[in-house]
């Protein structure tokens, strides 16, 4: 062999070598413990992007550095991950972060199932399934470790304090004794006919009989805080309302709720004044003459326009609206306690995403006050993340409502394409047009009557599955007897406990009582006593809930109180209690 064909070989020898040599990053990966060195870094970052409420930023980190690599903290990034997504409302992307974290090896350690527990904890307390929230909370008492028992008591008695009465029942039937024990002294905080003094001495009783309890041992802070308030109930009120002109009736259906209230209580009642704006040349004269009783609270003006005004004023004593701004800016004094559909367009989207409903589109009258609701609603979706199809008003005329719904469930299209077919063939095409797929429930915008016209036509075009949703707007007039009971079921909506049949606090007044209006208005009034009694409790201890005639009532940082209603439906034509996996297809949802 000559040199040339020996240097040939050589180099054919040294670069079959080099294609057999995987490049040097493959061939020397990362070491394992590389690996997770760079994962926990991401992972805390993005928890501390997570503590800034930067929700999307800590599940961008997370998906591209945590939850993709093979390292110790995978489970851990998962379950932030499920956090991060249940903060940007996507439930159902939550419960698949959840999932896989039950799926790794490491799940099955005793730490990380209780991690695992709290985790979903969280994202049923995000889609408001309380009853859930609860039992995975008692669940759970048995099984964390001594250090995060007082957390985990406190959120329970959170979860506890939002169930509506019909929620409290249902649990009550399970007769487990320390849960009984729970339910017991949220009831005596529900009781809305003893005083403060009378709540907590029943509460030292239940103490007594029971010692061992949790709640006994650590009593919630609610408990606390009132024993630690010397004189919370007021001793002089003044409700500041147009006690005459058009708004007149209104005025009076709240005075009738607040005295209902406070001749409910047996002991130290307030002296009450009442002041008629109607006298007054403007709110000013009216709020100064309120001032001169030197009252511990004002209740009232009730105009929108009047709630305006002083929120400008300066104010010397507290006062709970009867209504709120577009834009509420809190200023020293001021609270809001209203009837808006805002609190129940909430409830609604949150009934419908425990079990997975997140696409919806909205159907009104086109009366004024049913677009401005429309609107609420759609301004509501975009915040919570709710997918609007269409959003259509509709002429009340039977022409009118059918090409709504055709419009809606885009079965006019249907006929457009069958048209263009019978166009090209030149014959006749036999089809029937049918409902989209894609549509989870409609948030309809109208009176009972009107939605009984809407029903039958959307179970002609096969939408029977699809659930109506609509405020208590709907529910203006109990249902007329010629009222066909298939009409009006798979209609839900939110109610007041008020008005509820097993209700009885304010039956007194609303038993000649048909307009639901009225009856919400008094049960308004009965509310605004309670929170004149209670309200400090809420500046106080700022996650307080109070069961009462409107339903589970929060205050947010502006100084509005909220409150959680009952989802309702007719069956037959009685008011029943809803549960959402009778109304909406069943998808994929948050276990418990």
């Amino acid at each position: 062999m000559d040199k040339t064909q020996s240097s040939n070989q050589t180099d054919i020898t040294s670069s079959s070598q080099q294609e057999r040599t995987p490049p040097p990053s493959i061939y020397h990966p990362l070491s394992k413990t590389a690996v997770s060195e760079s994962a926990t870094k991401a992972y805390q970052d993005a928890q501390n992007l997570y503590q800034q409420a930067e929700y999307q930023q800590a599940l961008d980190t997370l998906n591209n550095n945590v939850i993709n690599t093979d390292s110790n903290v995978k489970l851990e990034g998962l379950l932030l991950a499920a956090l991060a997504a249940s903060k940007l409302n996507m439930p159902l992307q939550a419960q698949t972060f959840l999932k896989q974290a039950e799926q790794l090896p490491a799940a099955s350690h005793p730490n990380k199932q209780n991690a695992i527990k709290e985790t979903r904890a969280s994202l049923l307390e995000q889609v408001g399934d309380w009853i859930g929230v609860v039992n995975l909370r008692m669940d759970m008492t048995y099984s964390l470790p001594l250090n995060e028992e007082g957390d985990n008591q406190a959120k329970l008695w959170l979860a506890i304090q939002n169930l509506t009465q019909n929620e409290m029942d249902e649990l009550t039937y399970q007769q487990a004794p320390v849960l009984s024990g729970w339910l017991t002294i949220s009831n005596i905080l529900r009781d809305q006919s003893q005083s403060i003094e009378q709540q907590l001495a029943m509460f030292e009783q239940w103490q007594i009989a029971n010692p061992t309890h949790p709640a006994a041992l650590s009593p919630p802070q609610d408990f606390q805080i009132m024993s630690s308030v010397e004189e919370m109930a007021p001793s002089t009120i003044v409700l500041m309302l147009p006690m005459s002109g058009p708004l007149e009736r209104a005025s009076q259906a709240i005075v009738e709720g607040f005295f209902a209230s406070f001749y409910l209580q047996k002991e130290a009642r307030p002296q009450v004044h009442i002041i008629n704006t109607e006298d007054y040349s403007n709110i000013r004269n009216a709020l100064t003459a309120a001032n001169e009783k030197q009252p511990d609270i004002i209740i009232g003006p009730l105009q929108k326009n009047n709630v305006a005004q002083i929120s400008r004023l300066p104010l010397p004593y507290p006062v709970i609206a009867l209504n709120q701004l577009d834009v509420n800016q809190h200023p020293n004094n001021l609270y809001h306690f209203s009837l808006t559909a805002e609190d129940d367009i909430h409830e609604l989207i949150t009934f419908a995403k425990q079990n997975g409903a997140s696409k919806a589109a909205i159907l009104s009258t086109q009366d004024t006050w049913a677009l401005k609701q429309s609107d609420e609603f759609q301004s509501a979706a975009t915040t919570e993340n709710v997918t609007v199809t269409s959003n259509q008003a509709y002429a009340n005329t039977p022409r009118g409502r059918q090409e709504a719904i055709q419009k809606l469930l885009l079965v006019d299209e249907s006929y457009a394409r069958r048209r263009s077919i019978e166009r090209w063939i030149g014959t006749e095409v036999d089809s029937i047009g049918r409902s989209r797929e894609d549509l989870d429930y409609v948030y309809y915008v109208g009176k009972l009557n009107d939605a009984k016209q809407i029903r039958p036509l959307l179970d002609f075009y096969f939408a029977n599955k699809i659930p109506m949703l609509a405020s208590s707007t709907l529910n203006d007039n109990p249902p007329e007897k010629s009222t066909k009971a298939e009409d009006i079921e798979r209609i839900l909506f939110t109610e007041m406990p008020a008005l509820l049949p097993a209700n009885d606090s304010l039956s007194a007044l609303s038993k000649n009582q048909n307009s639901n209006i009225l009856r919400r208005l008094q049960a308004l009034g009965a509310d605004a006593f309670l929170l004149a009694n209670k309200y400090q409790l809420f500046t106080l201890l700022p996650s307080t809930k109070i069961a009462a005639n409107t339903g589970i009532i929060t205050m947010d940082e502006k100084g509005i109180f909220h409150k959680r209603p009952e989802i309702m439906t007719y069956r037959k034509g009685n008011l029943v209690y809803a549960h959402n996996q009778t109304f909406f297809e069943q998808k994929e949802g948050i276990e418990q």
